[in-house]
């Protein structure tokens, strides 16, 4: 018994497997722009994250390489089943092969999700180590030429300053006072026990370009501009960057993970919309070889199943079929070599 029933003729299964292979391409495209749109949005900040978080950088972009190719080989596969469906409905397996094919498709695009959340989780805990990480960048500016080089080339390149406000310099410990002139009377008030300092000094690649003036960002060396500092002049604060680098770092992810997430959920739409289509266009064809003419129109149902009888009566059909077409390929050769001769 069957539910959903629609008549298709010849030329109307034609068009639904056109329509079909339509959405296959479009599917193949999204699975393009999934890969093309993470790794564009994402790349510059995970080039900088890969020399302090390297597996779970690599982590990140393998789960989307992964599923972009299941989603490349699921489709490719469905372009061909839907030729076979075509040329030979006869086949025994098609029924299987297709509800196969369809079952995995929809495992793919429920998949996507999946990786969507996977990703989402990783990239959360990311951003917990990396505020951590980056403070103690911070913390070891001066000592580490690793992580100088690497703070420096982030706020330059992301336009930021500090982990979460500039300000971050001014509060974590990072300068020894050993790098200063211990008789100096500023340096002396602004010393710590524990031989550090706290001045309000920034580092020079968290000036801006922006501002087409001088950049405040030390006071202990610009002596001529300390008088902007005491004035509280606004110049300090719009000569660096604004936005801190955990920021800086959050927003491309953030659209990364938003445009992975519209891209699958529009791929479990497709794919409802191709298992429709698949199916109806399987069980067209199939009724048409039940109605012993293979061009002819069939009846395409979206539920229900051939039961024993109708079953047997498909292979016998099949088997005259592929005999009856071996006999007049047969038949054909003795005429080819005859109009040779």
């Amino acid at each position: 018994m069957a539910w959903g029933a629609f008549s298709f003729s010849r030329e109307g299964r034609a068009r639904l497997a056109a329509v079909l292979r339509a959405l296959l391409i479009v599917q193949l495209v999204i699975s393009l722009l999934v890969v093309l749109l993470c790794y564009n949005a994402s790349f510059r900040v995970m080039s900088l994250l890969k020399q302090v978080h390297r597996l779970t950088v690599y982590l990140f972009y393998g789960l989307i390489v992964v599923h972009a190719y299941c989603m490349k080989l699921q489709y490719t596969s469905g372009l061909r089943l839907i030729s076979w469906l075509l040329k030979c409905p006869h086949w025994p397996r098609a029924a299987l092969a297709a509800r196969t094919w369809l079952i995995s498709g929809t495992l793919v695009a429920f998949n996507g999700l999946l990786v969507y959340a996977a990703c989402r989780g990783t990239l959360k805990a990311l951003m917990k180590e990396l505020s951590s990480s980056l403070r103690i960048g911070i913390a070891q500016y001066l000592t580490e030429p690793t992580w100088k080089h690497l703070m420096d080339t982030m706020q330059i390149e992301l336009s930021c300053c500090g982990v979460e406000r500039p300000n971050d310099w001014h509060e974590i410990p990072w300068i020894n006072l050993d790098f200063l002139n211990e008789d100096s009377l500023v340096v002396m008030k602004l010393a710590g026990t524990d031989g550090k300092i706290l001045p309000p000094v920034s580092p020079y690649s968290c000036c801006t370009p922006r501002v087409l003036a001088a950049c405040y960002h030390d006071p202990l060396q610009q002596v001529e501009w300390r008088g902007a500092w005491a004035a509280g002049s606004p110049l300090p604060s719009a000569s660096l960057h604004t936005r801190g680098c955990a920021e800086a770092i959050r927003a491309p992810l953030a659209r990364a993970l938003l445009g992975l997430q519209v891209f699958n959920v529009l791929v479990l739409l497709l794919q409802f919309i191709i298992v429709i289509l698949a199916q109806l266009l399987r069980t067209s064809a199939i009724e048409a070889v039940l109605s012993g003419d293979f061009d002819g129109p069939g009846r395409g149902w979206l539920l229900g199943t051939l039961g024993p009888t109708e079953r047997a009566s498909l292979i016998t059909k099949a088997e005259a079929y592929v005999s009856a077409r071996a006999e007049i390929s047969y038949r054909r050769v003795p005429r080819t070599y005859a109009h040779y001769n």
